[in-house]
């Protein structure tokens, strides 16, 4: 059992793109950050719960919970940890992370209450971590919290901003964030943990979490620490970003960009055509530098008169914002 709890990262999609604004921040909600979506996972019988979303492949952030189906045999169920509470700071719901232990035969692992990218895989027998986030550069992860502490324990909400090296075969990190609280907050505070970007890298994947018991251990949890019962409540999570930055988290249409970086033309493929589609182009301070239509699932736009550097896209179909990236010209 040792290695039940390894972490690794896992990719999915998310981009960002400037808006016209070349001033403003902007406040970008995490999906179901407000926790107002839940699901109910029945287990067996006598045994169910609630888990964030609203079913099994909606669940851009999620939890450990998925721990109480561990059969009998192997030792569980494991514990709930995460539950869906009234106590809330706006809206109908919030999140209740409360840390418990863990018995296994003659071993008791500790389980930190934890929501965000962080889901069980109970096929691979370990925990996931991440989103991908290409080219996003989040300030600030923001959100409201209130804190009950069991001897002396302390909670913790992190960011990280990573990008996977090829050459090295691990991941680098470009941006970290991170607070601890170590005594009782009785009513709904607002944290605000500021980026510190260490690398002009492009980013890859995003990690983010928040966590009842800040002695986790994100390599393995047969390491983590805590008191079992601590517990922190948590709601309206939101990521800031300068320059009034708009940014797609769950994007139905896949956009790919080529070559990149690109001189003359760039291609710019959908997953699938859309209807009055256009693709609206912006430079690093937020001016719209070009607007192009794109008539078909695979279209080229012209781009020799763009000076070099990093452009943001909007996908745009009619009115609805579809998807955002960006690219980079180099003559």
């Amino acid at each position: 059992m040792k290695h039940l709890f390894t972490l690794v990262l896992l990719a999915l999609a998310l981009n960002s793109a400037y808006s016209q604004s070349a001033i403003l921040k902007e406040n970008v909600q995490i999906p179901n950050g407000d926790f107002e979506n839940w699901y109910n996972v029945v287990v067996n019988p006598t045994l169910n719960y609630d888990d964030i979303g609203t079913g099994p492949t909606d669940n851009w952030m999620a939890t450990l919970n998925s721990l109480a189906a561990v059969p009998p045999l192997a030792g569980g169920p494991g514990p709930v940890t995460v539950f869906k509470s009234t106590d809330k700071y706006a809206g109908t719901y919030a999140a209740k992370a409360v840390s418990a232990n863990f018995p296994l035969g003659p071993a008791t692992i500790f389980i930190p209450g934890m929501i965000g990218t962080a889901q069980m895989d109970m096929v691979g027998v370990r925990a996931l971590l991440g989103k991908p986030c290409n080219d996003c550069k989040p300030l600030n992860f923001k959100g409201y919290y209130k804190f009950e502490p069991v001897n002396g324990d302390s909670c913790s909400a992190v960011i990280l901003l990573s990008k996977w090296n090829t050459a090295a075969k691990k991941r680098d990190t470009l941006g970290y964030g991170k607070m601890v609280q170590r005594n009782a907050v009785s009513t709904y505070t607002p944290f605000d943990i500021t980026i510190n970007y260490t690398s002009t890298e492009i980013s890859d994947t995003m990690t983010l979490l928040v966590v009842s018991s800040a002695g986790f251990n994100v390599i393995n949890f047969m390491g983590s620490v805590g008191q079992p019962g601590t517990t922190m409540y948590v709601d309206n999570l939101t990521l800031e970003y300068a320059n009034g930055i708009q940014q797609v988290l769950m994007p139905e249409v896949a956009v790919t960009t080529y070559p990149n970086p690109a001189s003359d033309v760039l291609h710019v493929d959908l997953s699938k055509q859309i209807k009055n589609g256009s693709l609206e182009v912006y430079n690093v301070s937020g001016r719209l530098v070009g607007s192009y239509s794109l008539s078909s699932a695979n279209n080229t736009i012209p781009v020799y008169n763009l000076v070099n550097g990093v452009y943001y896209f909007r996908l745009v179909s009619g009115k609805e914002l579809v998807n955002t990236g960006s690219f980079v010209i180099k003559n």
